[in-house]
């Protein structure tokens, strides 16, 4: 690993892939490229090696913070936060 301003700059390792397909990507790695929690993740095959990137954080009144994101933006005048709490119950309930 090689870091350069508090970031990493480079990195080389290898990672095994397990019976089903999935492999883990070290933290160093998944910070570095900014990948937090479960998250997709952009795979491009270039001639015999595959490139893993973050997607493109979407514009608007989206945030990180400590590694998840939140709404950052102005709420509705009618906003219930116990309203939402209950249907977000509901919903999970459902599953």
């Amino acid at each position: 690993m090689r870091w350069q301003s508090g970031r990493l700059k480079a990195m080389k390792t290898s990672v095994t892939v397990d019976e089903v397909g999935r492999l883990v990507l070290p933290k160093e790695i998944r910070e570095a490229i900014g990948v937090f929690g479960r998250m997709a993740v952009n795979v491009e095959v270039v001639g015999h090696a595959a490139r893993i990137s973050a997607p493109e954080p979407a514009g608007g009144p989206v945030a990180r913070k400590r590694g998840r994101l939140v709404f950052a933006g102005p709420l509705p005048e009618n906003w219930d936060s116990g309203e939402a709490v209950l249907k977000m119950r509901e919903q999970r309930a459902r599953r």
